[in-house]
């Protein structure tokens, strides 16, 4: 362990949470920007698709890391998720 103690953890916390929780509100914004008349709707879309992606993650994974390659091929396929989701919204502003 780098740091151990109460601490490092709180840091940990303080970091990560915060980091999820501006994501968590930009998401709330622009749901209610891209449905204002249906953003509960919208907002509670994501949010299944958000768990079960969680569940379906790692069942994946576990099936995909026997393979040859495996673990590194997961860890490629999700490099190529998040660039995509990365890209995503620059390709969506330029197209407006």
């Amino acid at each position: 362990m780098i740091w151990p103690g109460l601490t490092a953890i709180l840091i940990a916390a303080l970091l990560v949470g915060g980091t999820f929780m501006v994501v968590t509100m930009a998401g709330l914004r622009e749901a209610r920007i891209i449905a204002p008349q249906a953003a509960t709707t919208f907002i509670a879309t994501l949010t299944a698709a958000f768990a079960l992606v969680q569940v379906l993650g790692p069942m994946l994974v576990s099936a995909v890391v026997h393979l040859s390659h495996g673990f590194a091929a997961s860890l490629l396929a999700a490099v190529l998720v998040l660039l995509v989701a990365a890209v995503a919204p620059w390709q969506s502003a330029r197209a407006s």
